[in-house]
């Protein structure tokens, strides 16, 4: 193709300059190094000419032999942020006090709902074991976040019932001058 040719040909012209080095001297250790002068052009040359060799450059150019209908494919990707990215990003900003689990069910309902072709959603309650996996990731969940109040390190609780009433002498509104 013409492309991979002016990569051929921009390799030929520049090789030399790309081959370029400058030393350099550490500012630690006072040790001289030679370091490619122009390293950027060098790392975006290999990339694009490693991407070549592995035929992964362009491949939406030559769509695969089964695609349906390949004179219609998007060459972006605008459709999925705003048909479909953007929709789930919104869903999640609305309902952003949910759980993550939570959050993540939510979405997982929207995009089958949005789906062409869903599976069954006895088909998918019994892959998720019929909410079982979310049920002990909640009840793990649970346990965690109401740890008791007496602990051997004499910490605070993270989740707690009420405030102690019983008098405390340190507690209360202060008056006067600290001293």
């Amino acid at each position: 193709s013409t492309w991979v040719a002016h990569l051929h040909e921009f390799d030929h012209t520049y090789r030399e300059w790309m081959n370029e080095k400058t030393t350099t001297k550490d500012p630690v250790t006072g040790a001289y190094t030679k370091v490619y002068t122009h390293q950027r052009v060098r790392a975006a040359y290999q990339s694009l000419l490693s991407l070549h060799r592995r035929d992964l450059l362009f491949t939406y150019l030559q769509p695969p032999p089964t695609t349906i209908d390949p004179d219609n494919l998007a060459a972006t990707t605008n459709s999925l942020e705003g048909g479909i990215n953007a929709p789930i990003k919104e869903l999640a900003r609305r309902h952003r006090g949910l759980s993550l689990p939570h959050q993540r069910t939510v979405m997982d309902w929207w995009l089958y709902l949005h789906t062409e072709v869903p599976d069954d959603p006895v088909k998918i309650a019994r892959d998720q074991r019929w909410g079982q996996d979310a049920l002990s990731t909640a009840t793990d969940l649970i346990t965690h976040n109401t740890t008791a109040t007496t602990n051997d390190i004499g910490a605070p609780a993270e989740y707690d019932t009420a405030i102690d009433t019983s008098y405390q002498h340190n507690l209360g509104i202060q008056k006067g001058w600290i001293k």
